[in-house]
């Protein structure tokens, strides 16, 4: 009988030992820096840099819809959608559905693409269903101090180097975002005369809502007189937790590396 209880406790202290790796592996996410307060524009962030919020689950839909106004008056309105969910672990899975990417010349996709982020195991899984392919890269995240929103980020990609006057973020107070109490912070950003051939200043701005449960943006406003204005909403938000299944790259897919950037002549 003492032989079966020590063997029974073997699962047990793998487990502990595992819950414990685990938590190391945590400690040693560095914290999310904070954004530097006012003046000139900064390098905008790392694609592979993730914000990691744990303990926080939720699924919920957002949606973004762009309108370009032509000179002529005529409109052109572009919608995206993603699918969110975020387990406990914080671990997320999006699913996006892409009419378009905007821009100043913006790229029609009309596709659905799946993206999985796992801080633990500092990696990012693109899933392509039609070749049943996961291609993943690395991923570097961090972990989000209480009240620390993300960056407010004005107007579409811009090469680095490029001359931009960024005001000081202002604070907007506290209002309820379907069902969450969100904090709005507003910027507003001045591409020089001549910075890109253009003669006039190009004047941008960014609002955006911040959920202090979620953690997450859940209502976002961008005008750039390039694009349009572009609205982002966090809709259909359930606190319950995800199945695990969601994060898990299917046995069927064939796991490949993402390919070396192209190096810039």
């Amino acid at each position: 009988m003492a032989s079966r209880r020590r063997f029974s406790k073997a699962p047990v202290l793998l487990a502990l030992f595992g819950l414990q790796a685990q938590a190391d592996e945590t400690a040693s996410i560095p914290e999310c820096p904070a954004s530097p307060a006012s003046g000139a524009a900064k390098a905008q962030p790392a694609p592979d840099n993730v914000r990691l919020i744990t303990g926080s689950p939720y699924s919920a839909l957002g949606t973004s819809q762009t309108v370009t106004t032509l000179p002529d008056g005529n409109r052109i309105v572009r919608q995206n959608t993603i699918r969110l969910w975020r387990d406990s672990d914080g671990r997320t899975r999006s699913e996006f559905s892409l009419s378009s990417i905007g821009g100043p010349r913006p790229l029609e996709l009309n596709t659905t693409v799946t993206v999985i982020d796992d801080p633990a195991a500092r990696e990012r899984y693109m899933l392509q269903p039609a070749g049943k392919i996961a291609v993943t890269m690395p991923i570097a995240p961090c972990r989000v101090s209480a009240g620390l929103p993300p960056d407010l980020s004005v107007g579409p990609p811009r090469p680095p180097g490029l001359p931009m006057r960024v005001s000081t973020p202002v604070k907007l107070g506290e209002r309820k975002v379907n069902g969450e109490t969100a904090a709005g912070s507003r910027v507003e950003a001045t591409i020089p005369a001549g910075a890109i051939g253009n003669k006039q200043p190009i004047r941008m701005s960014a609002e955006q809502w911040y959920g202090r449960d979620l953690q997450v943006v859940v209502e976002a406003t961008y005008r750039d007189p390039r694009t349009g204005e572009t609205r982002y909403e966090l809709s259909d938000i359930h606190r319950d937790e995800p199945d695990a299944k969601l994060f898990r790259v299917p046995d069927n897919y064939t796991r490949q590396p993402a390919p070396p950037p192209r190096r810039r002549r």
